[in-house]
């Protein structure tokens, strides 16, 4: 499954890739969001690439039905990895749920508007259970697209300190 998002910033693209590229915004936005026992794993930078993958535990924000109860618990435990390329101003965002059959990930690309630039981020969603891998991909779109303006919100608190 595949769907669309954008985050629009009132700041340009030289001001937004410094918070996108800073594994203290990444830590702050998880603790604002709620999400348990964050922790950084590891950070790099080198030249135009940026790459960073820390960890959380995370509930869906969606009423789940029975059959999908049975493939998540309560919380789930998240891998997730910003890459970035400045120069390019695109990236790939990515979650590993462990435990779940689940393949969730995101391109990236930011372009310049009139009042800053939107980082526009383009949704793939897999889940490898047969018969019920279609309606789990849309549960999970949904809880994405549900979280997604409170992500926005807390993104754009943090650009203030940038």
């Amino acid at each position: 499954m595949q769907f669309e998002d954008r985050q629009e910033f009132n700041q340009p693209w030289k001001v937004v890739q410094k918070m996108f590229t800073d594994p203290a915004y990444f830590e702050n936005k998880a603790k604002l969001l709620k999400r348990m026992n964050v922790k950084l794993l590891d950070h790099e930078k080198k030249g135009d690439e940026f790459k960073v993958r820390f960890s959380f535990d995370d509930m869906a924000t969606i009423e789940l039905p029975g059959f999908a109860k049975r493939f998540a618990g309560k919380t789930a435990h998240v891998i997730e990895e910003d890459r970035w390329n400045i120069k390019t101003r695109s990236g790939r965002l990515s979650f590993e749920f462990q435990g779940l059959p689940v393949k969730l990930g995101a391109d990236m690309e930011v372009l310049d508007t009139d009042d800053g630039c939107v980082n526009l981020l383009h949704w793939q969603v897999s889940c490898s259970v047969p018969l019920l891998g279609g309606k789990l991909e849309r549960l999970i779109a949904q809880d994405i697209q549900h979280k997604a303006s409170e992500d926005l919100r807390v993104s754009q608190t943090l650009l203030k300190k940038y």
